[in-house]
C-alpha cells in the first residue's frame, strides 16, 4: 500500500534533507568553523549556484549562511583553488555552480559531449586561426591563472563583435568553449568576477581527442554560448547511464522528497533521460512513491529511503533565490505555496516585491520576503521592502503567528547585517515597500531604543 504523508511533513523532510534545522552560529567565524560549515552544506546540496549580483550577498555565499549562520566566504575562494585543500570545482550543472569533486567527475560526460559540438563563434574563430586552441593553452602555461579577457589581450586579439550583449573577441569565445569542453579549469574569480582559468593536466590529450574525433567546428548552434550545455541532443546517451543514475540518486537524497521534474532539474538533466534511473532506484528500494495530501489535490512524490524524519523545525533564515531549496520554481510553488519571480529581470515599474527579494524561511514555511541592499559605503543594510507571502493554500491555523514571525525576521536581519559587516539597519516605508515594512521598522526601532 502506498504511504501517505501530510503536506507539512513533506515540507519538513525537504528542508531537513537540505541541511536545514541545526542551530546556526552568529558569533565571529573562524577559518576552521567556516570550512566546516561549507563542507556540511555541500554534503547536503552537492552544489552552490553562482551569481554575480552582490546587492546584498552573492548567491553562492548565502546557502552556507542559511544553514550554518555567520561564516567567512573567503574560505570558498580558497576551497576552489587547486591543491590538497580543494573542496569545489566550478562546473555547469544547475547553471554555473561550485560543485564537489565527485559531482564534477560525474559531469565529465557532459563536457566531452560539448567538446564534440560546435558553436558558431568558435567555428569562425577556428577557421580564421587554426592554431588558436593550442595557442590559448600555451598562453595559460605562460601567464598562469588568467581571465578570458587577459588571454585575449596576450594574444593581441582585441576585435569584439558588434551590437549589445555577449560582445567577446574570438579568443574569448574559444576560452569559453575550452572551459565547457573540459580543457580548462576555473580556479577562482577576479575582482571583476571574471573566471580565472588554467589548463587541465590532460588538456593536450583532450585537444588531440577533438582532432582525432573529427571535430570540425562547423556546427550550427546559436551564438549565445551561455545556453546550458545539457541542451545538446547527444550529451546523454546509453553510454552514460551509470553517471545519470548516480546524479539522480544524489539529487534525490539532496531533495529528500520530490517529483521527477525536480530530480531532473537539480543537475539540469532531461526528464525523459532521468526516468530509467528513477525506475531503477524504485526497483532497488532507494526511492519510494508516496502520496502527499495537499489542499489543491493529492500529489505522488518520490521519497528517498535515507530522507530524514518530519520533526518540527525551529529555524528562521534568509534564503537566496538561487538556493537548492527554492531554485526549481514549480517545486517552490507546489511544496511551499510560494510563487516567486525575481525582480532583476523585470522593469522597475512592473516589480511587485523589489529588485532582489530574499525569501524568509520561518519554521517550515516562507511567510515573507525582503528586498535588501547593502550600502557598504555607509555601513547600512537597507530593507527596501518587506512583503507578506499570500500562501493561498495554507490554512489559517497553520500560518505562523505574525507577531512572532516579525520578531524572528527582525532578529535575522540584525544577524545578516553583522555577517556582512554592516552597523545599521534602515527600513523603507511607504508605497511599494510592502505591508510588513512599517511593523518591521517599529520592531527594529524598539530594539535600538532598548
Amino acid at each position: 500500500m502506498t504511504r501517505t504523508l501530510t503536506w507539512t511533513a513533506a515540507r519538513r523532510i525537504a528542508l531537513r534533507s537540505q541541511g536545514i534545522g541545526p542551530a546556526r552560529r552568529h558569533e565571529e567565524p573562524t577559518a576552521a568553523t567556516s570550512r566546516r560549515a561549507l563542507r556540511r552544506t555541500l554534503e547536503h546540496t552537492h552544489l552552490l549556484q553562482i551569481d554575480s549580483v552582490s546587492v546584498f550577498a552573492r548567491a553562492h555565499h548565502l546557502p552556507v549562511y542559511t544553514r550554518s549562520g555567520a561564516w567567512d566566504p573567503a574560505v570558498l575562494d580558497r576551497a576552489s583553488r587547486p591543491g590538497r585543500g580543494r573542496l569545489v570545482h566550478e562546473a555547469l550543472a544547475h547553471e554555473a555552480v561550485y560543485t564537489t569533486e565527485e559531482v564534477h567527475a560525474l559531469l565529465d560526460f557532459r563536457r566531452r559531449a560539448v567538446a564534440q559540438r560546435d558553436w558558431g563563434n568558435v567555428r569562425g574563430a577556428a577557421e580564421a586561426s587554426p592554431r588558436l586552441l593550442p595557442r590559448i593553452i600555451a598562453a595559460l602555461e605562460e601567464l598562469g591563472p588568467s581571465s578570458a579577457a587577459a588571454i585575449s589581450r596576450h594574444l593581441g586579439d582585441t576585435e569584439r563583435g558588434e551590437g549589445w550583449g555577449w560582445r567577446r573577441t574570438s579568443s574569448q569565445w574559444v576560452v569559453e568553449y575550452l572551459f565547457r569542453a573540459g580543457c580548462l579549469d576555473c580556479v577562482g574569480r577576479s575582482a571583476q568576477f571574471e573566471r580565472l582559468y588554467v589548463a587541465v593536466d590532460d588538456a593536450a590529450e583532450r585537444l588531440a581527442e577533438l582532432a582525432a574525433g573529427g571535430t570540425s567546428l562547423t556546427g550550427t548552434v546559436p551564438s549565445d554560448v551561455a545556453a546550458d550545455a545539457s541542451t545538446d541532443p547527444g550529451d546523454l546517451g546509453a553510454r552514460h547511464e551509470s553517471e545519470v543514475r548516480e546524479l539522480v540518486a544524489r539529487a534525490a537524497r539532496a531533495l529528500g522528497i520530490a517529483e521527477i521534474s525536480s530530480l531532473a532539474d537539480y543537475f539540469r538533466l532531461r526528464t525523459a533521460q532521468v526516468r530509467p534511473a528513477v525506475e531503477e532506484l524504485l526497483a532497488g528500494g532507494v526511492l519510494e512513491e508516496v502520496v502527499v495530501r495537499h489542499p489543491a489535490g493529492d500529489r505522488t512524490l518520490l521519497l528517498h529511503r535515507d530522507a530524514p524524519g518530519a520533526s518540527p523545525l525551529s529555524v528562521s533564515a534568509l534564503v537566496s533565490p538561487f538556493d537548492p531549496i527554492v531554485f526549481h520554481r514549480p517545486r517552490l510553488a507546489h511544496l511551499f505555496d510560494v510563487d516567486y519571480r525575481i525582480g532583476i529581470y523585470t522593469p522597475a515599474a512592473k516589480r511587485t516585491t523589489g529588485y532582489y527579494a530574499l525569501p524568509f524561511l520561518h519554521h517550515d514555511l516562507f511567510p515573507a520576503r525582503v528586498d535588501l541592499r547593502a550600502a557598504r559605503d555607509r555601513g547600512v543594510l537597507e530593507v527596501r521592502g518587506a512583503f507578506r507571502e499570500p500562501l493561498p493554500h495554507v490554512p489559517a491555523a497553520r500560518r505562523p503567528d505574525e507577531e512572532g514571525m516579525l520578531d524572528a525576521l527582525a532578529a535575522e536581519l540584525r544577524h545578516a547585517a553583522r555577517w556582512q559587516g554592516l552597523d545599521t539597519l534602515e527600513v523603507a516605508v511607504g508605497p511599494g515597500t510592502g505591508s510588513l515594512s512599517s511593523p518591521l521598522r517599529e520592531r527594529l526601532a524598539d530594539a535600538r531604543a532598548s
